[in-house]
């Protein structure tokens, strides 16, 4: 707790210190990383890149799945590497505000790859109450903010997480479906709607898929998974 107040104070008064490598930034820098470290993020630039991968990954895990018709994402994510560090910051250093930033980015990602996408509000990734407690803030919904607000869409506070759930690093995709099934729960009629879901990072698909199910089960028509981030496997 103290180190992730000193962290959060750290940028709250000195903005231009990346916070991957620490380099004192510019003033004219707009951000919070540096140049450098932005270039060495491993951006998906090819058309659906991401999405191929990710639907890979799904079909792979959970075949036949029908609750996500289209995903995509921004980064590749390897441990220890660069974005870890931005996800790392937001997710458990107390800078929510770096979600809102790099959700600007996913936005935009967005825009280029669907032009023509229609969607009537983006849903972000929920939180155990418990969860939230104790972090004081959602990442997915800070990221999901900055998306809407590139895409100009409401933010669609739709889907609650009923049942606390253990950490899913170190499941295999079994256990982490066996983990997270049956733990979120639509909280009014999604009848038609086309939504975008958003979270930091896709590694299985395992969790987004049972938030898709449970937006699905309120008879959402069209879901589209949008992260910041794709696991390597």
């Amino acid at each position: 707790m103290i180190l992730q107040t000193l962290t959060a104070a750290l940028h709250l008064f000195y903005p231009k210190v990346c916070l991957v490598c620490e380099s004192r930034m510019l003033d004219t820098h707009d951000g919070y990383v540096c140049p450098l470290c932005e270039r060495d993020f491993d951006e998906f630039t090819l058309p659906n890149e991401s999405s191929e991968e990710m639907q890979r990954r799904l079909q792979k895990h959970f075949p036949g799945q029908d609750s996500i018709h289209d995903a995509l994402a921004l980064y590749r994510f390897y441990k220890g590497g660069k974005i870890q560090a931005v996800i790392h910051a937001f997710k458990y250093e107390g800078l929510p505000q770096v979600a809102v930033e790099f959700g600007r980015k996913l936005g935009r990602k967005i825009l280029a790859e669907r032009p023509h996408a229609q969607f009537d509000g983006v849903v972000f990734m929920p939180m155990h109450k418990l969860k939230h407690i104790e972090r004081g803030y959602n990442q997915a919904q800070r990221l999901a903010a900055g998306v809407a607000d590139i895409l100009r869409l409401p933010l669609e506070p739709c889907v609650e997480k009923t049942r606390y759930t253990g950490t899913q690093t170190g499941l295999d995709a079994h256990e982490r479906e066996q983990n997270v099934r049956g733990s979120f729960r639509a909280t009014k009629d999604l009848t038609g709607k086309r939504l975008l879901l958003v979270d930091d990072v896709f590694t299985t698909g395992a969790t987004l898929l049972s938030c898709a199910q449970a937006l699905c089960a309120a008879h959402a028509a069209h879901i589209t998974v949008a992260t910041l981030a794709v696991t390597e496997s």
